[in-house]
């Protein structure tokens, strides 16, 4: 799946395909309190990527419309690299 948005920085504004506007903002809130800060950790101080990332990556996914209630923890990582 080709995603609109770069995981790593993904836009404030929901991207023109939304289908869940409010899930986007509040998925971005959480994504700016959650990500590496060093070595490894989340700014949270949990081992990087923490629950809380994984939930801001099914966030934005579920806010695009895709289903996110089956697969692994890893599901952001597993769809971008069906791609390649």
């Amino acid at each position: 799946m080709r995603l609109s948005f770069d995981p790593e920085d993904p836009p404030e504004d929901p991207p023109a395909e939304c289908v869940s506007p409010t899930v986007w903002r509040l998925s971005y809130r959480l994504h700016r309190c959650h990500q590496l800060a060093y070595a490894g950790c989340c700014a949270c101080g949990d081992q990087f990527p923490c629950p809380a990332r994984r939930l801001v990556e099914r966030g934005f996914l579920a806010a695009l419309g895709v289903n996110t209630e089956a697969g692994p923890s890893d599901l952001l990582d597993r769809l971008t690299q069906e791609e390649t």
